[in-house]
């Protein structure tokens, strides 16, 4: 494609998605942007910036973020069992060649609760609610996001309130003023206070600044390899706020975990179940999409590299199966803390067997990835 196509692909584009913007007295929106679920895409991250990537009627779809992210090769554990460990952005972060796998520059103004606060506060969210605004015009979401990411996909009060969709409230499925949102509970997560990121789309990058879908698979799987050997000292000085674990000795954190509840060791098990439970439909999740994926980028390449991502993605397609055996849903054997009395040693000890299979597997995936990055 020339570089005159590409720009007037890019004008037609603009002025098509601008046609879906909606303007009354009460507020301006886009009309026609779906939610999603968590059940549907539990990386909030992603998922958000595939729905943007749909409105904007590009083909990069939430499994090609999750397999450039890296995402769908991590395993992360999190010392006390934090369901955090299944996030994009904790721990190894997932997000950085998702990033350079987008279209278009994109700018994130940041407000995180620990960090220094803003010298102008007032200067700070008047900039924000401007850019928010422009976006919205022109027909595009807007990603915001605390522990959970949604969408903002209109405004009023001249970008003041935000219109939003968010899949932690009503699973996606209604949007909302954020401002009206309780600040507890877990549509807390949606609103209403102020998110930590609000990230815009600025302008599309110049032919020279996208980068080929081969280059951004290479990056994933060196990034699978890192991951699998990063190795932590539980022990450091000064110790993190969170430690996580990753690859080989996330497994071995967390088989160790169960085990230590198997014996007795564990003062509160009951406050890390939904994290077990969580990390494990998670694993499932991103190693079904690594499969699929890894099929699908492996026409990128030819000869021994080819057949080489043809069997790294029969290997890890292998670890659903593992893990779903007899049963429909990972919910059914590793329960969330509602179900404490029903969570029993053998149910535990059918975890430990499975997650031992799965990280042979993982390491047999990683092995073969070694022989080709």
């Amino acid at each position: 494609m020339t570089e005159t196509q590409s720009t007037v692909d890019d004008t037609n584009r603009m002025m098509a998605i601008r046609d879906n913007v909606v303007k009354d007295a009460d507020k301006v929106w886009i009309k026609g942007i779906e939610g999603f679920s968590v059940c549907q895409w539990p990386n909030t991250v992603h998922g958000s910036q595939a729905r943007i990537l749909q409105a904007m009627q590009f083909p990069l779809t939430y499994e090609d973020l999750i397999g450039y992210s890296g995402f769908a090769f991590r395993v992360l554990n999190h010392e006390a069992m934090c369901p955090s460990a299944s996030h994009p952005c904790c721990g190894i972060a997932c997000v950085e060649n998702s990033y350079k796998a987008l279209p278009w520059h994109t700018h994130q103004y940041d407000s995180f609760p620990w960090s220094d606060p803003k010298p102008d506060r007032a200067a700070f969210e008047k900039e924000v609610c401007d850019a928010i605004k422009k976006n919205i015009d022109q027909g595009i979401p807007v990603h915001y996001g605390s522990e959970e990411d949604g969408l903002i996909i209109g405004y009023a009060d001249d970008g003041k309130r935000w219109w939003c969709v968010h899949p932690y409230y009503k699973e996606g499925k209604q949007a909302f003023w954020m401002d009206e949102l309780k600040p507890e509970g877990i549509e807390a997560f949606a609103g209403p206070k102020w998110p930590w990121t609000v990230r815009v789309w600025v302008a599309p990058k110049e032919s020279d600044q996208l980068v080929l879908p081969k280059t951004l698979t290479i990056n994933a799987l060196n990034q699978a390899v890192a991951m699998w050997d990063q190795k932590v000292d539980p022990n450091i000085s000064p110790k993190p706020l969170h430690v996580y674990f990753s690859g080989d000795q996330a497994y071995e954190k967390w088989i160790g975990w169960l085990e230590q509840v198997q014996a007795g060791e564990i003062k509160n098990p009951k406050s890390g179940m939904q994290g077990n439970a969580w990390c494990y439909a998670v694993l499932v999740h991103s190693r079904h999409i690594a499969a699929k994926w890894l099929k699908q980028q492996a026409n990128l390449f030819d000869g021994d590299v080819q057949n080489q991502l043809m069997k790294i993605a029969d290997t890890y397609g292998q670890i659903p199966q593992v893990c779903l055996k007899d049963i429909s849903s990972t919910w059914e054997l590793f329960m969330g803390p509602d179900r404490f009395e029903d969570w029993t040693d053998d149910i535990r000890s059918e975890q430990i067997s499975r997650l031992e299979q799965v990280r042979e597997l993982d390491r047999t995936a990683v092995q073969l990835i070694r022989q080709i990055v």
